[in-house]
């Protein structure tokens, strides 16, 4: 059994720490994703287990090779020492009989696959079985000739998806962004080319001319008065590569399929035509069509940055674009149970992509997402939310959103989530365990809460004296220990008495894959003494803004939305005018749809309105429930109401506090309380949760 150069690199990764090491950390350094190399460690595990060695897995910490020192040194020695092994492996030789069946325009005999992989015709036949279901996502189908060979069979303008695709398997996308952008003019490393699609690369795309293409581009953003995301630009050099070069071999397109409309000849057409016959080796006299076409159409596609790009409302369609991001940010909120709907930077980001991604789709563009399996691998459950998403924009455009698309999806939605996140500080208790040196356990409590502000250590406890189901009932989401404990009911962190960096990076990977259920809040802020006494004074007369226009009422007869709002508006306002606006805006939040909570009965508005100056909650409570509708345009039942009343010029620490009595009504049994309770009963609640909340923001020991 060999070891290819990777096995050993991440053998030696794996030498080089005596503690755990997680997967994500590997692939960061081994520059591949994290499926490959849980793909990989089957081979190394099996490689070790022969020389008697174990490779030691554990949940939430990572995994490890069991040796002690003199041992590592040894085997690093003999892995060093090792000629690496320079046979292909099954994934590495199906990648390059992609490339080699894909390039070639005519039959390709079997024996020239033989000595190019050094393997047998039997496994070449095999291989090549393998492949049929690949080659079938692309409308290609593999066709064997007896005693002749094999070749590919299907339109050009499939293969070349098949190309791009296939690119985007075997390259990370720092690889491509250093193909690009080689101002050296360097050679490509031949390890790489060895590990990857191998020399088929090179007969795949034209990476001779990437000046002239990256030339047009700049172009077109001149032309578009527009700047291409990273990812658009990467994909459009690759595709403008590839498409020159099958130009070059005399395999054109003659016909693109299912185009909704003829491609206009706009500027954008003309100046691709141009770009065609301007090259030092032009082809615009042999080029039909139809190629000129298909390169105009993908620019048009590809997604722009925001800063240079989407400016929302500028048209219908960029309305209707508006609309549907709404209800998508809506969705992916209920989903999350994060609130969203003020993210100006998700709103603006999202419509700009969706706009583009709904093009792409509806003109029958490739779309390639090189994440596609890390992100539902890593992030499932953001992967979930991004299809229930999905489904929704099929349902309104009447479209089929591939997988890769829903990928794209995620990574929009988690950077909100995660920007959300970051905008409070999870806090997890934990305890330290140690033996009984509870001198040298407090200098270790001090650097971790140092070093890890989320970190809250509730206790020192004595490996005798720890008791889990204890830690448990208080609470407690982590345990940091000096010393091996068996346990697999709360996640243990093994560190030094004094913290080293593998420490440090160890607790960090727990905290970044580890959310408990229960977390409190508080804002991460670094300002002067001054600054923060503003802040908190601000936050003070927000809140008593809510609690001194807090509105309750019960046994409401009303028996239609327009009843209910109609009232509402009389109680929260004074003036005939304000009455008038409250209800209009009111009327307005309700035909867009509501938050209902489900099978509590509750419905939620938040309404930002000209007709109230300060911040006012109403909680309304009918005899009988009535329909309201949710934002999907279904009517449900509901008899309990909360009114949010947001004045229109309110600032970021008033939605602050109005997100987190949002939050407790969502995901806590403050709603329990709302439909249920008196209103002493929910005003106690009430000011619980605001006292908290402040008393947060005066603890924050990052406010300075």
């Amino acid at each position: 059994m060999k070891l290819t150069p990777r096995n050993k690199k991440m053998i030696l990764l794996l030498l080089e720490e005596d503690n755990y090491i997680t997967v994500r950390y590997i692939a960061e350094k081994v520059n591949v994703s994290s499926r490959t190399v849980l793909r990989e460690l089957i081979h190394i595990e099996n490689w070790l287990n022969k020389k008697g060695i174990e490779l030691e897995k554990k949940k939430g910490s990572g995994i490890r090779i069991c040796l002690k020192e003199k041992e590592r040194e040894i085997l690093k020695n003999d892995i060093r020492k090792e000629k690496a092994d320079l046979v292909y492996s099954p994934e590495q030789r199906l990648a390059l009989l992609k490339a080699e069946l894909l390039k070639s325009p005519g039959i390709t005999k079997l024996y020239a696959l033989t000595k190019l992989l050094d393997v047998t015709e039997g496994t070449i036949s095999a291989d090549l079985d393998k492949l049929d279901a690949w080659m079938g996502k692309y409308r290609l189908k593999i066709n064997k000739k007896p005693g002749l060979g094999v070749y590919v069979e299907g339109k050009e303008i499939d293969v070349r998806s098949a190309i791009i695709s296939l690119i985007y398997e075997q390259f990370h996308e720092a690889e491509l962004i250093k193909l690009i952008f080689n101002k050296e003019n360097e050679d490509l490393n031949p390890d790489l080319m060895k590990t990857r699609i191998g020399q088929g690369i090179l007969g795949v795309m034209d990476i001779n001319n990437l000046k002239s293409t990256q030339k047009l581009l700049r172009d077109v953003e001149k032309l578009m008065n527009c700047q291409f995301a990273d990812n658009s630009y990467i994909a459009l050099v690759i595709r403008i590569s590839v498409t020159i070069h099958r130009c070059w071999m005399g395999m054109f397109i003659h016909e693109i399929d299912n185009l909704e409309k003829e491609v206009p000849r706009d500027k954008l057409y003309y100046l691709v035509k141009e770009w065609f016959h301007s090259r030092e080796n032009p082809l615009t006299d042999t080029v039909p069509e139809e190629e000129i076409e298909y390169l105009a159409i993908h620019i048009r596609g590809a997604e722009i940055q925001e800063s240079r790009g989407y400016n929302p409302g500028q048209d219908t369609q960029d309305l209707k674009i508006m609309e549907l991001t709404k209800e998508v940010i809506y969705i992916a909120e209920r989903e999350t149970g994060i609130y969203l709907e003020d993210n100006e930077r998700l709103l603006r980001g999202l419509a700009g992509h969706l706009k583009m991604a709904i093009y792409r789709i509806k003109m029958h563009l490739d779309i390639m997402n090189p994440l596609l399996e890390d992100i539902k691998d890593m992030y499932p459950d953001l992967f979930q939310t991004a299809g229930k998403c999905a489904e929704f924009i099929e349902e309104k455009e009447g479209i089929i959103i591939p997988e890769d698309e829903i990928a794209y999806l995620a990574t929009h939605i988690g950077a909100a989530v995660k920007e959300e996140k970051n905008n409070t500080l999870q806090i997890y208790r934990a305890v330290v365990v140690c033996t009984n040196d509870i001198g040298a356990a407090q200098l270790l409590v001090s650097e971790i809460e140092r070093e890890f502000p989320s970190i809250r250590i509730s206790s020192i406890v004595s490996v005798m004296d720890m008791d889990i189901v204890q830690l448990t009932q208080r609470h407690i989401d982590l345990i940091i220990t000096t010393v091996e404990l068996q346990t697999a009911e709360l996640p243990a962190i093994l560190v030094n008495p004094i913290l080293n960096e593998a420490d440090k990076r160890r607790i960090r990977d727990v905290l970044e894959n580890f959310l408990p259920e229960n977390m409190n809040y508080a804002k991460i802020k670094t300002d002067r003494l001054e600054d923060k006494l503003s802040k908190l004074k601000q936050y003070c007369n927000y809140i008593l803004q809510i609690m001194h226009n807090f509105l309750f009422i019960e046994q409401v007869a009303a028996e239609s939305m327009d009843e209910l709002n109609h009232f509402i508006s009389r109680a929260v306002t004074k003036a005939g005018e304000d009455r008038i606006q409250a209800e209009k805006d009111i009327k307005i939040k309700e035909k867009k749809g509501s938050a209902i909570l489900g099978q509590k009965g509750i419905v939620l508005y938040h309404c930002r309105t000209e007709a109230v100056r300060e911040l006012s909650m109403a909680v309304v409570r009918l005899k009988d429930a009535i329909d309201s509708p949710e934002k999907d345009g279904h009517m449900q039942k509901a008899d309990t109401f909360v009114v949010l009343l947001i004045p229109m010029d309110t600032d970021s620490y008033a939605l602050e506090i109005i997100n987190e009595v949002t939050r407790k009504i969502i995901s806590s049994d403050f709603a329990v309380t709302l439909k249920q309770c008196g209103k002493e009963e929910i005003r106690i609640e009430m000011n619980a949760i605001l006292d908290y909340f402040i008393q947060s923001k005066v603890l924050d020991t990052n406010i300075k």
